[in-house]
């Protein structure tokens, strides 16, 4: 469970949440896990360290070329290249998103995200969508089943 998860109705969903009703309405034993309390990070691996080092070294980089006038930047990554994005335009995006999903218009909120996000976004719902036409059988399938 992501914290900030939330409903389409914009109400908070705990873990808590998801035990009650996979208890209730599946008759599940099911417990909450958090798993800060279980997990650590672990040691980073090579593709961390040097992800780190890259932005490390884009920091510098803004530093050394930062004059009086220059936006404050945010280091960032777009997919897969590391990017400077002045703080402030960082700062509106980002409020705009929660604007968007606060008046519950996720289309625009999903459009205003990048590549990687909406391919996360299509996997999620390709996996985890019952209803998703992805997760059919095909009807020459269907009556295998109720034979």
């Amino acid at each position: 469970m992501a914290e900030g998860a939330q409903d389409r109705n914009l109400k908070k969903i705990s873990s808590y949440d998801v035990k009650e009703i996979l208890s209730t309405r599946l008759g599940l034993d099911t417990r909450v896990t958090v798993l800060g309390h279980t997990q650590r990070g672990g040691p980073a691996c090579a593709y961390d360290r040097w992800l780190s080092t890259l932005q490390g070294v884009e920091a510098v980089k803004a530093i050394l070329d930062t004059t009086p006038t220059s936006p404050s930047p945010v280091i960032t990554i777009r997919e897969n290249k590391i990017e400077r994005t002045p703080l402030m335009e960082a700062v509106r995006l980002t409020k705009e998103v929660s604007a968007r999903i606060e008046a519950k218009d996720f289309e625009t909120a999903i459009s205003m995200r990048d590549s990687e996000f909406k391919e996360y976004y299509r996997a999620y719902l390709n996996t985890a969508t019952p209803e998703h036409p992805k997760m059919s059988l095909p009807e020459d399938k269907v009556s295998i089943l109720h034979n």
